[in-house]
This record gives structure tokens, sequence and C-alpha cells, in this order.
């Protein structure tokens, strides 16, 4: 899908209510505003952002040269490997009584989330919607909107989206604009579609559940930003244009260095008739003395250090992992005093703590997205759904990463505290089992302990007398004398 020019009339649909036009005019002025600033976003991830030259010191013919500086992905999947979704709980148990599995296998969540995170790391948010499916969907169908083509408004009262819009699909030739569109009404969710030169409404579907079918994932939200802050911060993309022209110049240094400026004092330029290239790089070169009889005088300048420019690039990576917690050996730079171990401890805290923060507010989406799934698949509105629902918890792994030896060596240490611990599921989460794991081991321990009650009932029969002697159990109580 490209990317859309900023100023872009809003579409006038036939067949939209007047305060639903408004509503969208107000949507794609939001969507509008923020695409080319996603758009910048999306360059600075891929790689693809232009070298911003300063007119100095890199010659005008080397300006093309294609220098990347990877280090803004670094900063988004770097974090976005510590977000890890594991399924929902209910009430603490990993048992599903609400069948919500089968519906997240249909809509292959997990490969999903992990999607939906780098989206909000990159854009600030991101957003998952919830509608039926169609004909070969499943039955209710999750999607993916990235911000890049999707925009919301914010209801400040009740803390959720007021309204959403997704651009479904683009013109291929220019102008590039949108021409098919969702809008997620608390009441409706209206499809538009330009014909020609008109837009008109082509599907109007009721929605249930008094709410937008639109969930946001918002990275570090605040009530003056509730749809959150990109980690490509501003800082971010001013170090990376630092590193960009720092790694030029550095590759033009060792350029010069490779062929170093000679002179030739005296010479004939007979010797260099050819090429001053053929010259240099010829193992023997012969140059006759001058009209006078002198020798000429050869000589070489000295080449220049890179230690400069190299230093330059370090303290531009320690200010990049200072601005995101990134360590500087994830950046690619290996000192000879490499890191302390307190140090890279303490970086790998920074992001631990930030990845816990990020699951907190993804929890809460997820389980919105999760009720609104599970209502549309009842047709019963929110308040109608089973206890259960009201219960219902995302579960994400330790962002901390541990581990199995350390993982499994503190477990220990905690079971040998407390005993009883060891009996709970959160004994196996911790150990660094998965949902479908732990679901497997609770299956094998049940059928390999059902063999061992039949033997215990058998062997109980048998002591009280033998399979005729009616049931086993205690002695009937006495009544009266």
């Amino acid at each position: 899908m490209n990317t859309v020019p900023t100023m872009m009339p809003t579409p006038k649909v036939e067949g939209l209510l007047e305060s639903e036009q408004d509503e969208l005019n107000a949507l794609f002025r939001v969507w509008a505003t923020k695409t080319q600033r996603n758009a910048l976003r999306v360059e600075y991830y891929d790689g693809h952002n232009a070298l911003k030259d300063l007119g100095i010191s890199i010659p005008p013919a080397l300006k093309r040269v294609d220098t990347v500086v990877g280090w803004p992905a670094k900063a988004v999947d770097t974090l976005a490997t510590r977000s890890m979704f594991d399924g929902f709980v209910t009430n603490g148990e990993l048992e599903d009584p609400l069948e919500l599995r089968p519906l997240l296998d249909a809509n292959q969540f997990d490969f999903l989330y992990a999607q939906a995170v780098v989206s909000e790391l990159t854009h600030s948010v991101s957003f998952i919607t919830t509608t039926l499916g169609g004909v070969g969907e499943p039955d209710v169908l999750l999607s993916l909107r990235s911000a890049e083509f999707s925009a919301a408004l914010w209801d400040f009262r009740r803390r959720r989206i007021r309204s959403g819009m997704a651009v479904v699909d683009m013109s291929v030739e220019q102008p590039v604009e949108p021409t098919l569109l969702t809008m997620y009404l608390a009441d409706w969710v209206i499809t538009c579609q330009k014909m020609q030169k008109t837009w008109r409404v082509v599907d109007r579907r009721m929605n249930p559940l008094g709410r937008p079918l639109m969930e946001p994932m918002p990275f570090k939200p605040s009530e003056r930003r509730p749809f959150g802050r990109s980690r490509i911060t501003r800082e971010v993309m001013a170090l990376t244009d630092m590193a960009q022209r720092a790694a030029l110049r550095s590759d033009v240094l060792m350029e010069f260095n490779t062929a170093p400026p000679r002179y030739l004092l005296g010479g004939d330029d007979e010797a260099f008739k050819d090429s001053k290239w053929t010259a240099y790089m010829s193992r023997f070169l012969a140059i006759s003395k001058d009209e006078d009889g002198e020798k000429p005088e050869l000589g070489q300048m000295s080449q220049l250090s890179p230690q400069g420019a190299i230093s330059y690039f370090e303290h531009l990576g320690a200010r990049f992992s200072g601005a995101t917690g990134i360590p500087l050996s994830s950046l690619g730079i290996a000192r000879e005093n490499p890191e302390s171990a307190q140090a890279m401890t303490a970086a790998k805290d920074e992001l631990v703590t930030t990845a816990q923060a990020m699951n907190r507010v993804n929890r809460i989406s997820l389980t919105n997205v999760a009720r609104m799934a599970l209502a549309l698949r009842e047709r019963v509105p929110l308040d109608r759904l089973p206890p259960e629902a009201a219960a219902l918890q995302a579960r994400f792994r330790n962002p901390a990463l541990p581990s199995i030896v350390s993982q499994s060596d503190a477990m220990v240490k905690q079971i040998t505290a407390i005993p009883k611990l060891a009996d709970t599921e959160v004994a196996l989460e911790e150990l660094g089992y998965d949902e479908s794991q732990i679901r497997r081991i609770q299956s094998d321990w049940r059928r390999n302990q059902a063999p061992g009650m039949l033997d215990r009932l058998a062997n109980a029969r048998t002591v009280n007398g033998g399979p005729n002697d009616g049931p086993v159990g205690p002695p009937p109580l006495s009544v009266g004398a």
C-alpha cells in the first residue's frame, strides 16, 4: 500500500448521515495530518532515510553512496521481542471455558500480536479491529490496522475510542489516494468505496456492542497523548542522521587512506601520460632526470588517522544507548574496555522495565479485544457475557527472558521456601513453559494418575472383603443405643 500526500480533500460520501460525515471529516483530517510523519518513521525503521549532508566535508560525488545505520529498527525490535503474548487466563487458570483459543488460532493471533507490537512502537499506536467474518474467514475476524493507514478520535470521558477509520485500499495510479475505507462507530460499521469519482456507502452493519469495534494499543500513553509516543523519537532520528554522516565520512577517509596522496618534485609529465592511477599502482616506476640532470624528488603525504571518526561514532552510539536503553554491544560498537557487568545489567533492567510497562497497557487492550470477539461470536452484548469473561486477562512471558538454568535455579529456591508453589501453574510458567506446553504437561499428569487411582480403588475393595461385599467406604454410622 502506497503512502498518501498530506494535503487531500476529505471524501463526501453518499449514504452517510450528516453526523457520520462530520465524524469522517474529523477522522480524515487526523489521518492526513499524521501521514507524512508516520511514513518518515517507516523510512527510518527500514533504513531508507536520506542522508542529511551538512555540505562541508563530504565530496559531492560521494553523497550518493548508500549509507545505512539501522539503529531505529534496533530500538523497536529489541523492545518488541520482550513483549511475548502467551494466551489468556480465566480466574488465574489456563483452562479455556470460553473456548477462546480456537478463535485466536483461526486468526493466527500470536503472529498478529507480534506484528502489532512492531507497528505500535514504530508509530506510537496500532489498532486491532473486531468484525464478523465473511465466507472463507473465521467466525470473528481480528485484523491489524497500522497507524500509517488508520486514525481514531479519543473519548476522554469513557477512556476509549470514540470513532475510528481504516484505509483498506489505495489507488495504484497517480494521484495516490484511498479507494476503500471502513468507519468504526459506536452503533455501526460502515464501508465506503470510491466508484469513478463518487464515494458511496457499500456496506452498513449494525454494531450490537455499543462501542467501536476498534481497540488501540498505545505505547506510553498519557492524558495529553492518549495514543502514545513513538519509539522512533526526534532524538532517535537526529542521532541516526549524525551517525549516518559519521559512517560516510569514515568510508571517505578510508578511501583516501587506501591511496594516500603522493607528490613528485622536478618530474616529467611524460611519466604520467597514460594514467596517474596506472603510474600510482605500478610496481616499477621509471622517472628520468630533469634537464639540469637533477633527480626528481618523490614523496608521500602522511595518512589521516581514522580514530577521530571512530571515537565520534562511538560517542553517538553512547548517546543513542542512553536515549533508548539499548546496550552498546547491540549497536555493533565494541570498545577496548567493554561495558562492565553492572552497566549491562542496568541497561537490561531499563529495557525490562519498559517492556513490563508496555505489557500492562497491552494487557488491557488485548483483554478488551477478546471480550468483544466473544460477544460478537455469541451474538450478545458485552454485559451479557458469561461470568468467566469478566475475569479474563491476557498473559505475557517474562520480559527479562532469563535463561533456563537461571530461571530453574530461582524457581527451585522459591519452591524450597514455599513447597505448595510446586503444585501451581505459576511454577510451570516461571520455569519457562508456554501455554501449550503447560496444557500438555497437565494432560500427561492426569493420564498417568488415572491407572494409579484404579489400583488404589481395587486394593481398597480387596481389603474390605472382596468385590461382592458391597461398596467401598467407611462403616455406616450407628443411630441410637
